[in-house]
């Protein structure tokens, strides 16, 4: 493929003028370079000629790409070289050629960024939870739990009542995440039974379906997760979490955040954010305390 690339390449560059444009030292090289071999290459050079000579250190580098003796030979006696009006007249045309092809790249690839980034935008409009909708509305059908490696979806009915959502942002290639995840385990059984109310649910970092599953598996999460298929649909969410794990987020049922690993710009840690979770028990949650930091 590389020399397929190589030779449509050689081919535009020598007909943009309508002739055979002799080829540089250092092109001989990539045809080299590109799986030419030396006979091909020799066949070339007879037909188009050459624009530089033979130096020492580009015979050693020709060498190296698998030149053979003969080629060698041939490039060394200098009877396939240009004379120098014709060499500069080549590459004042090859100047101009490139100047005109990079023109026509940087436009198609303004043209493909364009076409990118409204795509990005379409495919992030789609995915972001509409205003006003409820959190375990738009998460329905997306949750699983894993119970001894078996991944089962959440019957949405128990949710339903829900009222203050926890997220919890990790991985398991986190090392800070795989040591604050038994706090949370310990933290979600200790609370969980006094709060029916009270939810929490793992968004996953994760780069592989295997980690993920290993990860709930392994650290015997007892909450829900969202789905790992599902969660390139849910990109905001994800970013909510911040530019770091571990990362834990307390929300209402309408998606109001009442308190979360970061302030601003600065990491406060997911420990932080339990003591935030204890204050909106203590005073209910119907009465959300500030967000943690503030």
């Amino acid at each position: 493929m590389r020399a397929l690339l190589f030779l449509v390449a050689l081919s535009l560059a020598a007909t943009a003028a309508g002739t055979l444009r002799p080829l540089s030292m250092k092109e001989v090289s990539l045809m080299l370079r590109s799986g030419y071999s030396s006979e091909s290459v020799l066949h070339e050079i007879t037909e188009r000629r050459v624009l530089d000579p033979l130096h020492p250190a580009i015979r050693k580098s020709l060498a190296d790409a698998g030149a053979s003796p003969q080629l060698l030979t041939a490039l060394e006696s200098g009877q396939y070289r240009v004379d120098d009006a014709t060499a500069a007249a080549a590459r004042e045309a090859a100047a101009a050629a490139s100047a005109s092809q990079e023109q026509q790249a940087e436009k198609i690839y303004r043209s493909a960024t364009a076409t990118i980034k409204a795509q990005r935008a379409q495919t992030t409009a789609a995915a972001r939870i509409p205003a006003g909708t409820p959190l375990l509305t738009a998460l329905a059908g997306k949750l699983v739990l894993s119970r001894d490696g078996i991944i089962t979806p959440v019957d949405p009915a128990t949710e339903e009542n829900k009222k203050l959502i926890a997220f919890y942002f990790s991985a398991h290639w986190c090392p800070p995440c795989r040591k604050f995840t038994p706090e949370l385990v310990e933290y979600y059984h200790r609370v969980a039974p006094q709060h029916p109310e009270f939810e929490l649910i793992f968004v996953s970092h994760d780069r592989s379906r295997f980690n993920w599953e290993t990860y709930m598996h392994d650290d015997k999460m007892p909450w829900p997760a969202i789905d790992y298929d599902q969660l390139g649909n849910f990109n905001d969410l994800k970013q909510l979490g911040g530019p770091g794990i571990p990362s834990l987020v307390v929300m209402d049922a309408a998606g109001h955040v009442l308190a979360s690993s970061y302030h601003g710009d600065g990491y406060l840690g997911p420990q932080n954010t339990l003591e935030a979770l204890d204050k909106i028990f203590a005073q209910g949650v119907s009465a959300p305390v500030a967000q943690a930091g503030k």
